[in-house]
Order: C-alpha cells, then sequence, then structure tokens
C-alpha cells in the first residue's frame, strides 16, 4: 500500500474546527504540541489490514493456504518513495493503552487521553526504505523480511507469516497535540515513556516487538508550535 510523503499539511488535518473540538476558540491557549522523537529498542514488524488485503478483483494464488510468500506486499506501509511509515492511528493507539499505567489519585488518566489527545500527521515516517535489491531474512539488516509461524486463532493451525521488519534502532517523528488543562506536560510524557517501554508499535507486540524510547519530547504552545501555512503573493500585470 503506498501512500504519498507526509509533508505534516496540518491545515488539511487539522483546520479551525480541529481547535473547537479541544476546546473551542476561547480556550485555544490551552492546547500544547509535542514534537516526539523516538528510537526503536526492538524490531518493528508491519502487518497492515488495508484494503489491498480483502481485494474484490481476482488474483493469481501464490503459494498454499497458510503460507503465501508474497503476503507482506499487501500488509506493508510504504511512500512512493519506498520509504516505510506508520499511520496516525498506531500512536493513538500506543499512547491509549499506555495511559492505563498512569494514575491520577486512584484512577487511570486513561480516558483522559483519549479524549483530548490527537496526532497531528498524516504519517509516520520511519527512517528505513523498502532495499531496491532481494529481501534478506537476516535481522540485523536495516530492513529484512521476518518469517516465523503463527497461531491462526480461528483454526488453531499455524501458519507461516511473511512480514517487513525493521531492525532495531529505527527512528521516527510525530507530533502530539492535547488540552494542557485535561492532561498535563509532565502526565503526556509518562504515558509517552510508557508507551515504548510497556505497550510498542506495530506488529508481534505480544512478543516484544515494536518497544522504543523517547529521545526528544519538546513541547510548545500550539498558536505558536503549529507552522504557518505559506502565503503566495499574487502577481499582477504591468501596464
Amino acid at each position: 500500500m503506498s501512500v504519498k510523503s507526509s509533508s505534516n499539511s496540518d491545515s488539511d488535518l487539522f483546520p479551525q474546527e480541529g481547535i473547537e473540538r479541544l476546546g473551542g476558540r476561547s480556550n485555544r491557549n490551552n492546547i500544547i504540541r509535542a514534537t516526539v522523537i523516538i528510537r526503536g529498542e526492538r524490531a518493528l514488524l508491519w502487518h497492515h489490514f488495508g484494503e489491498n488485503v480483502l481485494s474484490l478483483e481476482k488474483r493469481e494464488k501464490e503459494g498454499v493456504a497458510g503460507n503465501d510468500p508474497s503476503e507482506w506486499k499487501r500488509t506493508v506501509l510504504l511512500t512512493k518513495k519506498g520509504q516505510l511509515y506508520l499511520e496516525p492511528e498506531s500512536i493513538f493507539s500506543c499512547m491509549r493503552d499506555a495511559a492505563k499505567y498512569t494514575r491520577r489519585a486512584k484512577y487511570s488518566i486513561q480516558g483522559a487521553v483519549a479524549a483530548t489527545l490527537q496526532v497531528d500527521d498524516a504519517s509516520v515516517l520511519v527512517n528505513r526504505f523498502l532495499p531496491k535489491t532481494k529481501l534478506t531474512t537476516d535481522r540485523s539488516r536495516p530492513v529484512y523480511l521476518d518469517i516465523r509461524s503463527v497461531r491462526n486463532p480461528n483454526t488453531r493451525n499455524r501458519n507461516i507469516r511473511y512480514r517487513i521488519g525493521a531492525s532495531r534502532g529505527w527512528r521516527a517523528t510525530f507530533h502530539l497535540i492535547w488540552d494542557k488543562t485535561i492532561v498535563s506536560r509532565n502526565e503526556m510524557k509518562a504515558v509517552a515513556i510508557d508507551a515504548g517501554r510497556l505497550i510498542g508499535l506495530g506488529d508481534g507486540r505480544a512478543i516484544g516487538n515494536g518497544r522504543f524510547e523517547i529521545k526528544s519530547f519538546a513541547v510548545a504552545d500550539y498558536a505558536k508550535a503549529r507552522p504557518r501555512p505559506l502565503v503566495r503573493k499574487k502577481v499582477g500585470r504591468r501596464r
């Protein structure tokens, strides 16, 4: 599955009504934005269930049931330039699930985080590219083909899964916006640390894949941090 390279077109994703959803025009000073840089401590695997997985068009079958070597081509997320990326929903769900470990008095802040948090990116680029040469199964390579046996929960049979993996050391940058009167800066940073330490991103999280560390968590007021749209001057004809 391909997508155009992310240019962080905030005006398309989060117009003025986005500010209103987070607290209204009168409370826009409460909105803050964090630029988060993460580094992978474990391998990051892709197994995206998208529209290409269940296509309406008939295709030539490859492999056998439960063992399709071309499976990774339908489940990886790539830009047109071949760069791997994550969807913003993956970041949101990772943060939401980690929020249960941060408590305020007797209760976790999971509900508050889910209510106010937004990921301010069209796609989250990972600093790895699909190699133009033949894929290798060597897990020490920056990008490799992960092949392993998994259990099908419906049939309880073993299937062979083919997934694209990025080895330890991968990096990504994303942006979070939220209302600081609902979740404080320190609370959100604690959630982000727990997200990398306890939850992770991508596929295979149940066996510890996708874990990461926070390299930078820079917070600024949303009005100051949000990039201004480029204004082009109209050039008229000379008379």
